[in-house]
């Protein structure tokens, strides 16, 4: 008999740990999916200039595929940076990223290597999403957003016509194989001092002979045409130029995060900007 009240008893406490530990786990379910982030962003007197004026404008690439690209046929932008863009004007506006763009809430000014630092330093634009990369050197200049894209520099080289399978031509199938080549870089990027520094400290005995080019379409025809032997810029740019007769090397260097850049007294857009970043999960 006693051995039987035991064994209800003890039923009856595990029963009730059970309860207890469900009860628990539950709470702490519901707590967590009723938190959301504010995605609000404050009004300051920057982001109020821009409301007044009617729309964005932003300094953007046009000759980068997948980033920033216009279509002279169509006359459109597209690319993950005009996105961005649309979505940032967005939030500004209080509408959704499709009505800024059918609305034009944004006016995109054309960025090039060369030029997106005036663009910032005569206030010609709001902002500049235009694969810049931040650096320390850069930051003392002007205000940069968090990143939304990481990237590293590559090698794009023509392919061995006999092999579709080809790392390269004969001459060129690694980085050990540019010495004395002829690397095509766009004017004004710091390309070819992220190559050097690359070699120097794995103590590669290499020496390119670099070539600046203004435009990456430049860049491009020129290695089509053998102007260059190699053409060294951002992977992710280089995936917009890639065709059947060219490859990207194996080699990455020089890991760059992108972030949209302001001029300083823009920090309440860059603050604007970063939850758009968080927002949208870049």
């Amino acid at each position: 008999m006693k051995q039987k009240k035991l064994s209800i008893i003890l039923a009856f406490i595990l029963v009730l740990l059970m309860s207890l530990t469900g009860c628990s786990g539950t709470s702490t379910t519901d707590h967590s999916s009723t938190e959301k982030k504010d995605y609000t962003i404050k009004i300051t007197d920057d982001i109020q200039t821009i409301i007044d004026r009617g729309y964005l404008i932003v300094g953007v690439k046009t000759d980068v595929p997948g980033f920033g690209y216009y279509d002279k046929e169509t006359k459109t932008y597209s690319g993950m940076e005009i996105d961005l863009a649309y979505q940032v004007a967005a939030k500004i506006f209080d509408t959704t990223p499709d009505k800024a763009k059918k609305e034009k809430l944004v006016t995109f000014v054309k960025a090039t290597v060369e030029n997106r630092s005036t663009l910032l330093v005569e206030n010609s634009v709001d902002c500049v999403i235009a694969t810049y990369t931040i650096t320390s050197e850069r930051k003392k200049t002007f205000a940069f957003s968090d990143s939304y894209y990481s990237d590293a520099i590559g090698i794009m080289v023509k392919k061995d016509y006999s092999d579709n399978n080809s790392l390269g031509t004969g001459k060129i199938t690694s980085v050990h194989k540019l010495d004395g080549k002829k690397v095509g870089v766009a004017k004004n990027a710091d390309t070819r001092a992220h190559m050097l520094k690359y070699f120097k400290q794995r103590n590669y005995n290499i020496a390119p002979i670099f070539m600046e080019y203004s435009s990456y379409q430049q860049l491009y025809n020129a290695l089509k045409d053998g102007t260059i032997d190699a053409f060294a810029v951002d992977t992710s740019i280089l995936n917009g130029y890639v065709d059947d007769g060219l490859t990207i090397l194996p080699d990455r260097f020089a890991q760059q995060d992108y972030g949209v850049a302001a001029s300083k007294d823009h920090q309440g857009l860059i603050d604007a900007i970063n939850i758009v970043i968080d927002e949208y999960g870049y």
